[in-house]
């Protein structure tokens, strides 16, 4: 496996692109498979499924008056806000059949992403939080069923690959708050205040130690973003940003 740790983007839509650049390489065998680290000023990275609510165009609106453009991103899971206090991790793999191995790559990720925020001194386990973002069993938590999420995975698969991806919180979460409160309030969704709060580890502590996770459990190197990667990622702006209804 070979990690990628991008420099931080200006335009959050460069990192939706790397993850569908670095997927599409993979499916072409251009690319084994591939951890990468990104981080970027504020979004809100929906889903499609969220999309179809009612109140979706209004939760834009008032994300987007916050300062948090809306992405609707290819994956699963529920809605996230992030801001350069967070950063999105993701494994790529290649995948013989699609049908399998959708559990063991979430139980996978919750253990390597909880072990990893642990060496920054985090009491970290997986679990689901009352009232999270992001709402599913493959959380990452700290204080119980009550406590704070720190991360939440998704995937996308797709017939020759498959993308386990998390988006992890780890300072500045005031403004995430806020901006999550009125956006699931929108979708008439719960959210509840407390289960967001600021780890006491800085982003770039938290990507070494993602960095030396990987590192560790799958053997894995940190390489180098290709100019190629990067031109396809620039090339998909334009797919990712909802409008306001």
């Amino acid at each position: 496996m070979e990690i990628l740790v991008a420099e931080p983007f200006e335009n959050p839509e460069d990192g939706f692109g790397l993850q569908q650049a670095v997927l599409e390489e993979v499916v072409r065998e251009t690319r084994g498979p591939t951890a990468l680290i990104w981080s970027s000023e504020r979004y809100v990275g929906a889903t499609r499924l969220e999309t179809r609510r009612s109140g979706f165009g209004e939760a834009v609106r008032l994300a987007e008056k916050a300062g948090f453009p809306v992405m609707v991103r290819n994956s699963g899971g529920g809605a996230v806000a992030a801001n350069r206090g967070s950063l999105s991790f993701s494994l790529t793999y290649p995948v013989d059949d699609l049908r399998h191995g959708l559990y063991e790559r979430y139980a996978e990720g919750v253990d390597l992403a909880a072990a990893a925020l642990q060496r920054v001194g985090v009491a970290a386990e997986g679990g689901e939080v009352e009232g999270e973002f992001c709402p599913g069993a493959y959380s990452v938590r700290s204080g119980g069923p009550l406590g704070v999420k720190h991360a939440g995975l998704a995937q996308r698969v797709t017939r020759r690959a498959a993308r386990l991806e998390a988006l992890i919180v780890v300072r500045q979460t005031a403004e995430i708050t806020d901006v999550l409160e009125s956006f699931y309030g929108a979708l008439g969704l719960p959210f509840r205040s407390d289960s967001v709060a600021d780890m006491p580890a800085s982003v770039p502590q938290v990507i070494e130690a993602l960095t030396v996770e990987v590192g560790k459990r799958y053997d894995a190197l940190e390489g180098r973003i290709r100019e190629t990667t990067l031109e396809r990622a620039r090339a998909l702006r334009g797919s990712w940003r909802a409008a306001a209804g």
